[in-house]
């Protein structure tokens, strides 16, 4: 007989905050489901495993950092570049400075106030992705992750990197592993005591 304290790892994908019909058809697509299981479980997820991990530990100065790098950069927000109307193609950028250099924020089809809200202009951000020449100038293209300074501790240093299928992305795994191993608690040993000593 199943142990209660497993009870809430059996419990469909959908119990978890964020995951709907849409979703759960799509990690029906991407987790190993057992023989005569047809809906993903919380369990399930568990075992659909990282197969890497994106480094953001480092935090160089803009002018430090290296080109085709995973980086972390504090930056304050000096100007926004936004597209010629009519030129869809064009992409959005937004000039950023620390005590060292400039670097430029680059977005391709980008919501105008979104970015606006997300950059404003004269305030700190840390942005984090992959740092890119382009001429002469350091950018980064669709920056992974942009927050304010108090949100700091937020940021993934050690981000895991889950395989995926057409229109999941990694945030929504992560977000939901997440709570999937705050279900997780400690199951009491069944075996005998002198059993389990008797394999140390």
């Amino acid at each position: 007989m199943r142990p209660i304290e497993l009870t809430p790892l059996f419990a469909s994908l959908q119990s978890l905050t964020g995951i709907g019909p849409r979703l759960i058809l799509l990690m029906r697509k991407c987790v190993n489901l057992p023989a005569g299981i047809t809906e993903p479980r919380v369990l399930d997820l568990l075992w659909h495993l990282p197969n890497g991990v994106v480094d953001r530990r480092a935090e160089p100065a803009i002018a430090e950092a290296v080109p085709g790098s995973i980086a972390t950069l504090k930056v304050r927000i000096l100007k926004h570049y936004p597209p010629p109307r009519g030129n869809n193609r064009a992409p959005y950028k937004v000039r950023v400075e620390d005590e060292t250099g400039k670097l430029d924020l680059v977005f391709f089809h980008a919501e105008r106030k979104f970015i606006e809200r997300q950059l404003p202009v004269g305030e700190e951000r840390y942005v984090s992705g992959r740092i890119e020449r382009y001429g002469e100038k350091l950018q980064m293209s669709h920056p992974d992750y942009i927050v304010p300074p108090e949100a700091r501790g937020d940021l993934p240093m050690l981000e895991p990197v889950y395989p995926l299928t057409a229109g999941l992305s990694g945030k929504i795994v992560q977000k939901a592993t997440r709570q999937a191993l705050e279900r997780l608690r400690e199951v009491p040993e069944w075996q005998e005591a002198t059993w389990v000593e008797s394999r140390r």
